[in-house]
């Protein structure tokens, strides 16, 4: 058998915890290479983290780092020791080392590993709340995949990221490909991996009693910190989408004794004991101690329970200013999370024609060579809504054509593309085939010509 073949044994016993048995499978290989010596290495300290000794697992990840020079592998494994020990200035940092690897070098790496460490990349960047980044790295991975088997985990993530965050008619199809698996020939971890996913989706797609009919069959095969996560994550998804919460839930919900920040943050929410200051003042003592996409998820529940006006939009703006430096698409998905009365907070605009600028935010976009642009502002301060005709005669003093349509829809996309870069907001002019509109949260006035 070679050294390959051995290394696969030994991954699938890590991966179904036979860990004894990987220790010794380990201690009898014989390594000769340096390629097989940093493999030896770093399996060695897979071993050591899945024992639960995360701190000496690091320090082997980056001993093998040291010795054998940089590897992708050990950079993905490395950064999930980071995580667990929330060491996140170090994961960060090669949060982006992996995320420049996998753009860069991707060529030059092979199948499998690229495979796996796109998945990685994925899940890290969801945790860092980078949500259309990571769904990026998801497709990737997806259009990698050399086997069912490989199709299958990345499947898991995919779905499971729609589920959460942008439900659409693919989910039926991946549920169906994924319920279809047989449970036999999977390791321990991909199975719990794939009835997380599964719960996540019934209760999107079919309802409560189902989903949690589900943990219950497989609560049994679970250990202690798999069944909590499904149970707060079938709670969270629950308040999310305003369903109620059974006795019978409530009821295991309270049996766990061990909560980490977020579940115990979680409890006290179903629990109602969180007034509205204390739920802020807790909130904020949260924040270095939670990924940014459970903070934000609690964030989200929070506002969306909360019935203080004025509590409600504190948290709402400390929403909108954790999400406004990322990409649009992934704006719009966490304020998908927030109910209909906190997705749109009041936009103030103020243009001014003499300094050819728009004040947003107290961020100022440069207008002086988007001659287009202000006349724009200027005609949908007057009227939100023009037809796409007035919008051309605004503009060109000339009737519809599709060469005027054409310059429209590019002038406003240009526009908007600009006022993101500079403010990090969203589209704030919409154009289709017939109008041309302001956001409905989007004010536009005239600036004090004096003040600017």
């Amino acid at each position: 058998m070679t050294f390959s073949e051995r290394i696969e044994q030994i991954n699938l016993l890590i991966l179904n915890h036979q860990l004894n048995e990987a220790d010794e499978a380990l201690g009898f290989l014989s390594p000769d290479s340096m390629t097989e010596k940093r493999i030896h290495a770093h399996f060695k300290a897979i071993c050591t983290f899945h024992r639960g000794e995360i701190i000496r697992a690091k320090s082997q990840m980056e001993a093998a780092i040291t010795q054998f020079g940089e590897n992708v592998n050990v950079l993905r494994d490395l950064l999930v020791c980071q995580y667990h020990l929330q060491d996140m200035m170090g994961f960060r940092a090669n949060l982006t080392k992996l995320e420049n690897v996998l753009n860069e070098k991707q060529d030059m790496l092979c199948q499998r590993t690229l495979l796996e460490c796109e998945l990685m990349a994925g899940k890290f960047l969801e945790e860092e709340a980078r949500l259309k980044p990571a769904l990026d790295f998801y497709d990737r991975a997806l259009s990698h995949a050399g086997n069912p088997s490989q199709r299958l985990r990345v499947l898991i993530q995919k779905a499971r990221w729609h589920a959460l965050y942008e439900p659409n008619d693919l989910l039926s199809a991946y549920y169906r490909e994924m319920i279809s698996v047989p449970r036999t020939k999977l390791s321990r971890d991909l199975q719990v991996e794939l009835e997380h996913s599964l719960v996540l989706i019934e209760l999107r797609l079919i309802g409560s009693d189902h989903a949690w009919q589900r943990i219950q069959r497989i609560e049994p095969e679970l250990n202690e910190s798999d069944k909590r996560l499904m149970v707060f994550d079938f709670i969270e998804g629950a308040l999310s989408q305003d369903f109620e919460l059974d006795a019978v839930v409530l009821e295991k919900m309270n049996s766990f004794t061990n909560l980490d920040p977020y579940e115990q943050y979680l409890a006290r929410l179903v629990k109602g004991s969180l007034h509205a200051m204390m739920m802020v003042h807790e909130l904020a003592l949260l924040a270095p101690q939670l990924p940014w996409a459970s903070y934000l998820r609690l964030l989200c529940l929070a506002a969306n329970l909360e019935t203080s006006a004025s509590t409600r939009f504190e948290l709402n703006r400390k929403i909108q200013l954790l999400i406004r430096s990322h990409d649009a698409k992934t704006q719009a998905l966490w304020n998908l999370r927030l109910k209909q009365a906190l997705q749109s907070p009041e936009i103030r605009v103020e243009y001014s024609a003499r300094a050819r600028n728009v004040a947003i935010q107290g961020r100022y976009v440069d207008l002086s060579k988007k001659k287009m642009g202000l006349q724009l502002l200027e005609g949908l301060a007057a009227k939100p809504e023009l037809a796409v005709d007035e919008a051309i005669q605004l503009l060109w003093q000339s009737s519809f054509t599709p060469e005027h349509y054409h310059r429209l829809r590019m002038g406003v996309h240009r526009l908007n593309t600009l006022i993101n870069k500079v403010t990090g907001l969203g589209k704030i002019i919409e154009v289709d085939s017939q109008m041309v509109k302001l956001r409905p949260e989007v004010k536009i006035r005239r600036a004090d010509e004096a003040v600017l």
